[in-house]
């Protein structure tokens, strides 16, 4: 699992695409899988600023190990203290749960609303 850090302004949409690889860097495929990603205000927080998955926000590309993870403004707004926690996981047909990618959005207060 890789820790990766993102900046993101408060509001803003924010996209990334994250790809699930094994140690050669060869795509792992993970067609027939979900996917979910949460942002919590802190590890282990009781306060989720956002949760998406391959039905609200995450696209993904099978064959090539590909998520492409969209979140929207009415995500990032509630993203209100400096660092918010993020998790990405993808999960198997057999419910097998596999974190991609972790780490901080160092979020940056909006000056426009």
């Amino acid at each position: 699992m890789d820790e990766v850090n993102f900046n993101v302004v408060q509001g803003d949409t924010f996209t990334i695409r994250v790809e699930y690889q094994d140690e050669s860097n060869t795509p792992i495929d993970i067609t027939d899988y979900s996917a979910v990603m949460t942002v919590r205000d802190k590890p282990g927080g009781r306060i989720v600023c956002a949760e998406i998955d391959d039905s609200s926000g995450i696209v993904i590309d099978g064959p090539n190990g590909g998520l492409d993870i969209t979140l929207l403004p009415e995500h990032t707004r509630k993203f209100t203290t400096p660092r918010a926690r993020y998790q990405i996981q993808i999960i198997s047909d057999q419910g097998v749960k596999t974190t991609v990618v972790s780490g901080y959005f160092i979020v940056s207060p909006a000056v426009i609303r």
